[in-house]
C-alpha cells in the first residue's frame, strides 16, 4: 500500500458550492467562483437552481460577505430587499452611532412629522446646515443627493457634506427610504 499525498483542503468557491446544494438548490443552475475584476467570490444563482424565496436566509448565511447574483431580475431584486433589511440592525445602529458622535441626533427630524418626502428632505438638509432644497432632490419615492458642483477641493466637499450624508444614511435606514445619488462626475482633486 503506498501512502498517498494528504489532499489539499477544499477551496473556499467548493465549500459554499457544497453548502448551497445542503440548502437545496440544484447543483445545475449554481456557479460559484472568484473574480479578480470583482475582488471577490461571486455567487451566481440561475433559474436551473430551483432557487425560492425560502432558501434566501440559507443562501445569505452560506455567502455571507461574498457577492450574490440571481440571474433572474426578479429574484434579484428580491434578494437584495431580504438581504437590506437582514442588515438593517447593524446599519441602523452604526448610523445612530456615527450621528451621536456628530452631536446630530437630537433634534433628529421624524418622518411622519412631513405631509411629503419633499419636506422631510427639506428637513435633513436643515439639520445638516445645508440650505433647504439646494441638495437633496425627491424622484418619485427616492431622496436623491445632487449637490452644487461648486466645490474646489475633495476637502471642501467632505466638508460641506459629510454631515448631511450620514444624516440622508440614518434616515433612510430607520424610514427605509430609497436613497440614490446624480451624476457621474469625479470628485474634486485635492
Amino acid at each position: 500500500m503506498t501512502d498517498l499525498p494528504p489532499s489539499a483542503p477544499p477551496a473556499q468557491e467548493q465549500i459554499i458550492e457544497k453548502k448551497l446544494i445542503a440548502c437545496g438548490l440544484d447543483a445545475r443552475g449554481i456557479s460559484v467562483k472568484y473574480e479578480n475584476e470583482l475582488q471577490s467570490i461571486e455567487v451566481r444563482i440561475r433559474p436551473a437552481s430551483g432557487a425560492t424565496t425560502e432558501h434566501f436566509k440559507c443562501v445569505r448565511d452560506v455567502a455571507a460577505h461574498e457577492i450574490v447574483t440571481f440571474e433572474d431580475g426578479k429574484m434579484f431584486l428580491a434578494y437584495s430587499d431580504y438581504a437590506s433589511e437582514e442588515a438593517r440592525p447593524q446599519v441602523l445602529e452604526m448610523s445612530k452611532d456615527g450621528l451621536r458622535k456628530r452631536n446630530l441626533l437630537g433634534g433628529f427630524p421624524e418622518r411622519g412629522n412631513f405631509a411629503n418626502l419633499a419636506n422631510y428632505a427639506r428637513a435633513l438638509e436643515l439639520h445638516g446646515k445645508i440650505s433647504p432644497g439646494s441638495t437633496l432632490k425627491v424622484s418619485g419615492d427616492e431622496i436623491v443627493f445632487d449637490p452644487a458642483h461648486d466645490q474646489k477641493s475633495l476637502a471642501d466637499f467632505v466638508e460641506k457634506y459629510s454631515d448631511l450624508l450620514a444624516i440622508v444614511g440614518y434616515a433612510c435606514a430607520l424610514e427605509r427610504i430609497k436613497f440614490g445619488f446624480i451624476g457621474n462626475a469625479a470628485a474634486p482633486q485635492q
